[in-house]
């Protein structure tokens, strides 16, 4: 899935101290994502307006297909290199109007076209999940070595305790002679 960078012309979407960025894939099925890019306090203010603006301009009938999967593919991901309240980072996250949203604070990174699609992949398509299961490596099954054996034999007996008292309580004195 190739995403390409598309052009924002109307003159809304300069918001000052941030940077916005759309990109979109030529698949058969679109997908939509919007980048903010914004300190804290910028984001704070200014996450509801730009949801709103994109719902305005974008998730109408002029850009969009009558295609119900198009419609539900629309993604804004809030970048800031501040840490995010987890308050802040909730309310946006939790939010349901016009997009999914993701908040990815703490961010170190120059933003540009590889990141946004490097964003995507972690984010969105998780198509880069073959890459990690073929590069994960078999995982070594030991036999746990228990501390206390007598105890540990006492576990792997197939005595039923749940629900019945009785047999709890005889469980118990089992352990505590140990």
């Amino acid at each position: 899935m190739i995403f390409s960078p598309i052009e924002i012309t109307n003159l809304d979407f300069q918001i000052e101290n941030c940077k916005v960025s759309h990109y979109r894939n030529d698949d058969n099925f679109r997908i939509n994502i919007f980048f903010l890019e914004a300190d804290n306090v910028k984001l704070n203010e200014n996450w509801k307006r730009f949801s709103n603006m994109i719902a305005a301009n974008y998730q109408n009938s002029e850009y969009m297909s009558d295609r119900e999967f198009d419609k539900w593919n629309f993604y804004i991901i809030y970048i800031s290199k501040d840490s995010i309240s987890k308050d802040l980072k909730n309310k946006i996250e939790n939010d349901k109007f016009s997009s999914r949203k993701i908040v990815e604070d703490s961010y170190s990174e120059k933003f540009n076209d590889n990141e946004a699609i490097r964003l995507t992949v972690k984010h969105i398509t998780n198509s880069d999940l073959k890459e990690i299961v073929d590069a994960t490596q078999e995982v070594t099954i030991s036999i746990y070595p228990p501390k206390n054996e007598k105890l540990w034999e006492l576990l792997l007996a197939e005595e039923k305790l749940i629900g019945d008292r009785k047999a709890q309580e005889v469980f118990v004195k089992k352990i505590s002679t140990l």
